[in-house]
């Protein structure tokens, strides 16, 4: 059986941790580390991530973020992580992904929280993708949000539509879309252009060859970011259509959008410079319309607030 590493990031994740790991614990036909690596969650929240934890995997190890492997970890044992900065997503996940490689992992599961698997076969058939073919780096299923609607591949805009979003947002024609196509791949494994990162796997060799995830963002666009280290490395995606799985994400209780909106501008603009070597010229119109995107997400938030 192959050696699969789960990282699961956590900040003030208590109420979705126990679902998420009945659903990791419930996997067959795999070797699993489960992994999880707190982002400095508040002391009650976190205490009681830990003892969800300690319930699941009571022969589970606890370590200090750039502690080295726990002694006498055997394989299954679980590992919980406390980073006492919230470092990001990246760098979060990073500290769980080492810790997995260095323990045998090669693959490594990088799952959000609030996100639930269901089938017990989940792992093994998103490993037989991701090794069916040499050149695969990354392998995703279908993510199911409560709406209903499949949040992979997602959707990767060129310049102009990124550039005219702000003009489709105020026509109310189309959403900002970070998010996802309308019309899925219909072939089981598709070669895609970017899928999601709430719930992929990842080849060890390819995290190794790229030095890990990119921790110059500290959120948002790390799939976009992926995706060009991809390209750069001659690899490929691939998207299972027919396995899938919930992510119960609720936009509300993320905080101001506005804000949000702004740390993706940061993060985008970081990508456009580094990944897609835009000139001043293009980095500079994308900023203004960032700049009017965020307004309009402020504009927006006010008016729902009002309405509420």
């Amino acid at each position: 059986m192959r050696r699969l590493g789960a990282v699961i990031l956590t900040h003030n994740s208590d109420d979705d941790l126990p679902e998420s790991l009945a659903g990791l614990l419930a996997q067959r036909g795999v070797l699993l580390d489960i992994i999880i690596v707190d982002n400095a969650s508040c002391p009650a929240r976190l205490e009681r991530m830990r003892n969800a934890f300690r319930a699941a995997l009571p022969a589970g190890h606890h370590i200090e973020a750039g502690a080295d492997a726990p002694g006498g970890y055997s394989c299954g044992d679980g590992v919980f992580i406390t980073n006492p900065v919230n470092s990001g997503y990246s760098a979060g996940n990073n500290l769980g992904a080492r810790l997995a490689v260095a323990l045998g992992s090669e693959a490594v599961l990088i799952v959000n929280p609030d996100v639930r698997i269901a089938a017990s076969d989940h792992l093994l058939r998103l490993s037989d993708a991701l090794f069916r073919d040499e050149q695969t780096a990354v392998a995703g299923p279908a993510i199911r949000n409560l709406g209903g609607m499949n949040e992979n591949p997602m959707f990767e805009p060129s310049f102009l539509q990124e550039l005219l979003a702000p003009l489709l947002m105020a026509a109310a024609i189309l959403p900002v879309r970070r998010g996802r196509n309308r019309q899925a791949p219909r072939r089981r494994d598709e070669a895609v252009v970017k899928l999601s990162g709430c719930c992929f796997l990842v080849r060890r060799s390819f995290l190794e060859e790229i030095g890990y995830f990119d921790q110059n963002v500290f959120l948002y666009c790390e799939e976009a970011i992926l995706a060009a280290q991809m390209r750069k490395a001659g690899r490929r995606s691939a998207y299972v259509a027919d396995l899938e799985a919930i992510h119960a994400h609720r936009p509300s209780t993320k905080g101001d959008p506005a804000r949000r909106q702004r740390l993706w501008s940061r993060s985008r603009r970081y990508y456009h410079a580094r990944y897609l070597g835009y000139g001043k010229v293009r980095r500079t119109a994308l900023a203004i319309s960032h700049a009017l995107v965020i307004a309009l997400s402020w504009a927006q938030s006010r008016v729902s607030g009002g309405a509420g």
